[in-house]
């Protein structure tokens, strides 16, 4: 199937237009191409987005204020119309593992409050104090459903999402997002697994979030978690107000983002700031930065500088600073190429950015957006096309603004550090790094502006 005849069939099924015989036609497309999943994600998360911007109705969740902007994955709120009930009977196909337990008998867990609740088969029918037993899944593909435990732990299922119950305190998250509160002395250690992590709550509250993909997500929003990673002799621990994403794959490669002090001092809450002691730094005379797609922006009085200042070891001195920054050009994607000179064996990536619009407070050009693949032969594959179908190996993905759960401009740190490692202390070894950067997305806003970006940082060993 062509990419215009792919982007026509989702653009219709997304609108409630698609005929039986041409949603069976993206079913069968869906099932068969990886690809076309990633671009139906890409273009449903769009959908989500615009549909947020113009809708007049009251959101669904009813959580607190920090869980309901909770987590990053906008795509979600789809689900809200009919379109969404059937993606998410779609890509649920093509995501779920096998149940982790038989189905048993005796009640571990009882529904609480239903709100607008839709099932993602319309033959279910729950209700309010209904049992659940281990090993039975919940499938729910809008509106909200609260769980409690027998433990005492209450989750709250926001839709859509497929969670399984797997003990009296604890259950799988295959999709979507929960909030889980473990305030109770027997819900101390309550567990959420994804197929990436196992989070455990020392006590009180977080929100855990699952992408179709396998990338898992944590917010702590207060207290203490502990997520635990395959092979990885101890957890890592987030305490009131951290976030950690984990992305799918052999490496569990994390992605940290946090906020800076505003000032040119970089500091931040644990990301140390940019250094000229890092390998990749030019002081060291052997890597070397280059654009290999798009364009810098170039139009004086304020074109961006040259690629090579994000590896001098130093971050912009001013919040709007062209000539300190490297920027692609208005509503241009790009790719950054780094050459190491020979493959390193790497164990951490960090980017920064500031930027704050002298006479708008909307910092939209802080956001850090990109996916991050290695390479580690002596000649890079080609630029041209998705770079993981010529032989580039995915990293990470950063979305700065998925991680900070912006909704409105204030939201948004004007000073930002990404920290991509490996959860055993290695994300791989390459000799090119590829940045493929998006430009920032806005609604509301018809021309896309580009991160200001301040320094790319690498750390590891020959």
């Amino acid at each position: 199937m062509s990419r215009d005849e792919l982007d026509s069939l989702i653009a219709r099924h997304l609108d409630g237009r698609a005929t039986e015989a041409e949603a069976a036609a993206l079913s069968r497309e869906l099932e068969a191409s990886e690809d076309s999943r990633r671009v139906y994600l890409q273009v449903a998360r769009l959908h989500a987005a615009l549909g947020a911007e113009e809708s007049v109705e009251p959101p669904l969740p009813a959580l607190s204020e920090r869980a309901s902007r909770s987590p990053g994955w906008r795509w979600w709120p789809l689900a809200a119309s009919f379109a969404g009930i059937v993606a998410l009977a779609l890509l649920a196909r093509f995501a779920l593992p096998p149940r982790s337990a038989p189905l048993e008998t005796t009640p571990v867990a009882r529904f609480g409050g239903l709100q607008d609740v839709r099932w993602v088969a319309p033959a279910t029918r729950f209700g309010p104090g209904d049992p659940l037993r281990s090993g039975q899944r919940v499938e729910l593909s809008a509106g909200s459903a609260g769980i409690t435990f027998a433990s005492g732990a209450e989750v709250t299922l926001v839709g859509p999402c497929i969670f399984e119950v797997t003990s009296d305190n604890g259950g799988f998250l295959t999709l979507g997002q929960l909030k889980a509160v473990a305030a109770t002395p027997a819900s101390k250690g309550f567990t959420v697994r994804t197929r990436t992590a196992r989070v455990v709550d020392i006590g009180t509250e977080f929100v855990a979030a699952a992408a179709p993909d396998g990338q898992s997500r944590v917010d702590v929003t207060s207290g203490e978690v502990h997520v635990h990673l395959d092979g990885a002799s101890t957890p890592h621990r987030l305490r009131t107000g951290e976030a950690l994403a984990i992305e799918a794959g052999r490496a569990q490669v994390l992605v940290r983002i946090e906020p800076g002090d505003g000032t040119a001092a970089f500091r931040f809450p644990t990301i140390p700031p940019p250094t000229d002691q890092d390998i990749a730094d030019r002081s060291r005379g052997f890597a070397t930065l280059q654009v290999v797609r798009g364009g810098l922006f170039t139009t004086a009085p304020v074109p961006s500088g040259p690629p090579d200042l994000l590896l001098d070891g130093r971050g912009q001195t001013a919040p709007d600073s062209p000539a300190e920054s490297v920027f692609f050009g208005p509503n241009d994607s790009g790719a950054l190429l780094l050459d190491l000179g020979r493959a390193i064996t790497i164990s951490q990536i960090t980017t920064y950015s500031w930027h704050q619009n002298k006479s708008v407070e909307n910092r939209v050009r802080a956001v850090q957006k990109y996916t991050l693949f290695g390479y580690a032969g002596d000649r890079p594959p080609v630029f041209e096309g998705p770079p993981a179908e010529s032989g580039w190996v995915p990293i990470a993905r950063v979305d700065s603004d998925d991680f900070f759960r912006v909704m409105q401009p204030i939201d948004r740190p004007a000073q930002q550090a990404c920290s991509i490692t490996g959860a055993h202390g290695v994300i791989g070894r390459y000799r090119y790094l590829l940045w493929a950067v998006e430009p920032t997305q806005s609604v509301t806003k018809p021309v896309l502006d580009n991160t200001f970006y301040a320094e790319f940082d690498v750390y590891g060993q020959p």
